[in-house]
């Protein structure tokens, strides 16, 4: 197993417009054949995403058994996932958990369309746990755990509560998708802090140092923290 920590502004796995550049490139240039074997069946070991400027825990199998039974886990919810956001707005202190139910549509953009998350009875069930950190002047970190792993979860129960994660071109207060001109190449407040599973040598407790973005975006919010250390 290899756990990276993902650059803000770098994609998850290549596509289109990064064939490259991306992290799982990166993975292959660093463990080559181990996960080149794992094939296109087995995602080429990769167990999960994150959006392009989400920086954080990305974890990544070497070989087929360590795949399937921690996909397993994925699949199962057992994977405990924490992730630091700097929302908009004050937040009163405490613990307090969101189910709203999701939905993917596609919206139009300037690419064509693309798709989002939308807070739809019909849809999936999605629930996240978040703790307040600090709050500054205009902004607060919070700590969140989805225990679902649904699109954009984090950011559109955030923006739902009427706490948009800071820089996020796409979901406003409520989790109304913006027509917005904002570019998706702005920092965006959002960071997989940590991230642990059970293996077969023991349990993996993974934690990744907030990126130089999220520390800058941090400290223009008025903001400090021990997570941020």
């Amino acid at each position: 197993m290899a756990v990276a920590n993902k650059s803000p502004g770098m994609v998850t796995e290549p596509g289109t417009s990064h064939r490259s550049d991306s992290l799982l490139n990166a993975l292959v240039a660093r463990y080559g054949g181990r996960i080149l074997r794992l094939g296109e069946r087995r995602d080429y070991g990769l167990l999960h995403r994150l959006d392009r400027q989400t920086s954080g825990c990305v974890a990544c199998a070497l070989d087929p058994d360590a795949y399937d039974a921690i996909r397993s886990q994925f699949e199962q919810r057992g994977v405990d996932k924490r992730y630091l956001a700097i929302v908009r707005g004050r937040m009163r202190a405490g613990v307090q958990a969101v189910d709203l139910n999701l939905e993917e549509r596609r919206v139009p953009s300037n690419e064509g369309t693309r798709l989002i998350s939308a807070v739809a009875r019909a849809g999936k069930p999605a629930r996240t746990t978040i703790e307040i950190l600090a709050t500054g002047a205009e902004h607060s970190l919070v700590c969140c755990e989805p225990h679902t792993g649904r699109l954009h979860q984090i950011r559109v129960h955030l923006a739902h509560l009427g706490f948009p994660v800071a820089g996020d071109p796409l979901y406003g207060v409520g989790a109304r998708v913006l027509q917005s001109t904002k570019s998706d190449e702005q920092p965006l407040g959002l960071h997989a802090w940590r991230l642990g599973f059970s293996h077969a040598l023991g349990r993996v407790d993974a934690a990744a140092p907030p990126s130089r973005r999220f520390m800058d975006l941090a400290r223009a919010a008025g903001l400090s923290h021990p997570s941020l250390a």
